[in-house]
């Protein structure tokens, strides 16, 4: 019950940094980065970044996912050879490096700065999130929460005199942005490391070699994280090529926003492996933890959907500074995968956790093709557009799949009471934006949306407040 209690106080502490700090990296940095860059320019950036994401599987082959799983669950086999780890991921970082700049070459690429500096990033923020992987596999989940922001709030810090003060610093441009990630990352995962140095986690390096049955092993959740990322990620990389990078720069402004509200999913799904790795033979706590964040990010997703399809030319306006009907209506198709993408994160967490991972690697298999092909057909005639529909029906797809397996093989309820109360919350979000927009400005909508929406989840008991206070922990 202790440790019950602060695991959610944990993921409080990383619900109220993020909610601070991301907000001000995305759009207070990474978005006027685009504003004064240009569309073109951060398009092909956009498409460059998708590249490396699809073939990041490379960089870790699922090693981290299958690392932190197995010292949650307290593997002896694996609390000693943390060495072998480090050097097999030196040695895929180097490997992914050469086949990204092959895969650039191959496709016309002709910004080889930016390849460089995006394959480090890469690198960096692969062993950063290794050594946090670490972290949350011995429970040490408020010093992660912690970790979870300090890459961003570095990046907010180095970059505000470019963007906010260029007389004194100069007119940012895409290579200084990324040269500036890039050192950030880098002292990122520095910090993470001294960290568990300072904790006195033991680290052996009696081999450099962990084994074939080791990586045999982690095999699927390799796979896993290919098809993961070719999933959420292969669309920009199609759209530059097949529609140019004034459309892939149109579908980065639409998938910052669901970017952003995704990373708070992702952010609950790496607390929520180790955890339940470790609790997976009690079946109640399992399930109640798999609700209680359910009904939290269902409601969040639905709501922040709602208010973006409705209110969608006003944020484009503010966000970009023009109002154009094609990139609002772009905005408004896009978000909304946010609800398939949240059901993925918490189920296919759950079945990974568990050791179903061969069930989630056909699901989403399933879903990546039916993602390419629907890009393919539609990217063509419609663009940014053909690109969101892709996204929504194939993450739609994907969540319901998770949910129905996860109901029928591993009894995680589906609480149909609660899906009507989402569906209740959606409708309401709905009706005070449609009767709003006139009476009130729109800011005011937005925060009477989140009120109601907190205040239903209250009202009906999906949310019990002492379960999420913050408490001081590790």
């Amino acid at each position: 019950m202790k440790e019950t209690s602060r695991f959610y106080s944990s993921l409080s502490l990383l619900i109220v940094l993020n909610a601070i700090v991301k907000p001000i990296w995305i759009f207070g940095i990474d978005r006027e980065v685009q504003n004064e860059v240009g569309a073109d320019a951060y398009g092909l950036y956009f498409s460059i970044l998708n590249l490396s994401i699809v073939l990041s599987f490379l960089n870790d082959w699922g090693l981290t996912v299958f690392y932190n799983r197995q010292l949650a669950s307290k593997n002896e086999l694996f609390t000693g050879n943390t060495g072998s780890f480090i050097f097999l991921k030196l040695l895929f970082g180097l490997f992914y490096a050469a086949v990204v700049f092959l895969v650039a070459f191959i496709t016309g690429i002709k910004r080889w700065d930016i390849v460089f500096y995006v394959v480090l990033i890469q690198v960096f923020t692969s062993l950063f999130v290794f050594f946090r992987a670490i972290i949350t596999s011995q429970q040490w989940f408020f010093t992660d929460a912690w970790l979870s922001v300090l890459d961003k709030l570095m990046m907010i810090v180095v970059c505000v005199p470019f963007l906010y003060l260029p007389s004194l610093s100069g007119k940012i441009t895409v290579g200084t942005f990324l040269l500036l990630q890039m050192t950030c990352t880098a002292l990122a995962m520095f910090v993470a490391l001294a960290i568990l140095l300072m904790k006195k986690f033991r680290f052996s390096f009696k081999g450099l070699w962990p084994g074939n049955q080791v990586l045999a092993a982690a095999f699927p959740f390799t796979v896993v994280v290919l098809l993961m990322s070719c999933h959420a990620r292969i669309d920009g990389f199609l759209l530059e090529r097949l529609s140019g990078a004034g459309e892939a720069g149109k579908y980065a402004g639409a998938y910052r926003l669901l970017d952003a509200a995704n990373m708070i999913g992702f952010l609950f799904a790496s607390f929520l492996l180790p955890y339940l790795a470790r609790n997976q033979n009690d079946g109640r706590i399992a399930a109640n933890v798999v609700l209680n964040i359910r009904h939290l990010l269902a409601v969040f997703s639905i709501t922040f959907s709602c208010v973006v399809v409705f209110l969608a030319p006003w944020i484009q306006k503010i966000l970009y500074h023009h109002d154009e009907a094609g990139y609002a209506e772009v905005l408004q198709w896009c978000v909304p995968a946010l609800i398939g993408y949240t059901l993925v994160q918490i189920y296919g967490t759950v079945m990974t956790a568990t050791g179903h991972i061969v069930a989630f690697i056909y699901i989403t298999v399933i879903s990546v093709i039916i993602n390419i092909l629907i890009n393919i057909l539609l990217i063509p005639s419609f663009g940014a557009r053909g690109s969101c529909w892709a996204a929504l029906i194939s993450q739609f797809f994907s969540g319901m799949a998770t949910i129905w397996y996860n109901r029928q093989k591993l009894n995680i309820p589906v609480d149909m009471r609660s899906v009507l109360i989402y569906i209740f919350i959606g409708t309401l979000v709905c009706a005070v934006l449609y009767l709003g927009q006139g009476w009130l400005s729109n800011w005011i909508i937005i925060i009477v949306s989140g009120v109601i929406a907190l205040l239903m989840l209250w009202l009906t008991k999906l949310l019990i407040p002492r379960n999420w206070k913050i408490s001081v922990g590790q």
